[in-house]
């Protein structure tokens, strides 16, 4: 993803909420995420695919609009890679 992409994407989640006058907490409430969660979405940066389809589910039970625009994911097979490497350091 580009540089241009995160702001676009950023930007957009940040005028949805404004819209709705809703918060980050309100937010991560609704979706049962972390608040960092959504706070990185703010920022433009990816997040987990199934935190991006429950953060959209959550804005569309607060608000009955549903959230179109695009929230970053990290590929699947980079998770992967991580969580491996690090079952791989744990004792």
């Amino acid at each position: 993803m580009s540089q241009d992409q995160g702001a676009e994407s950023s930007a957009a989640f940040r005028t949805y909420l404004r819209r709705f006058g809703l918060s980050r907490l309100d937010v991560a409430r609704a979706a049962r995420v972390w608040l960092l969660t959504v706070w990185k979405i703010e920022q433009g940066l990816p997040i987990r695919a199934e935190d991006a389809l429950a953060v959209c589910a959550g804005l569309h039970h607060l608000t009955g609009v549903s959230y179109t625009a695009l929230i970053p994911v990290v590929p699947a097979e980079i998770l992967w890679m991580t969580q491996t490497a690090q079952a791989r350091r744990t004792p």
